[in-house]
């Protein structure tokens, strides 16, 4: 536990959460909207929601080379 919890805003970037996340070396990270928690964010999440995005990416540049986009 730390005295001082770090957290970030809801509309912040992926980037900014992945840099606070390895500067503090935490793996659990609370959201905040107006000063209020709204959520916590953990690193499997981010995991995830990459991988998912590099899957997307891949179909398209499949689609692409193949001719159907």
């Amino acid at each position: 536990m730390s005295k001082d919890v770090i957290s970030i805003d809801i509309g912040e970037s992926l980037s900014k959460v992945l840099g606070l996340m390895d500067q503090y070396q935490i793996h659990y990270l609370p959201v905040t909207e107006d000063g209020s928690l709204c959520g916590i964010i953990n690193m499997l999440d981010l995991v995830k929601y990459r991988l998912a995005e590099i899957e997307l990416e891949a179909e398209a540049l499949k689609d692409y080379v193949a001719g159907r986009a």
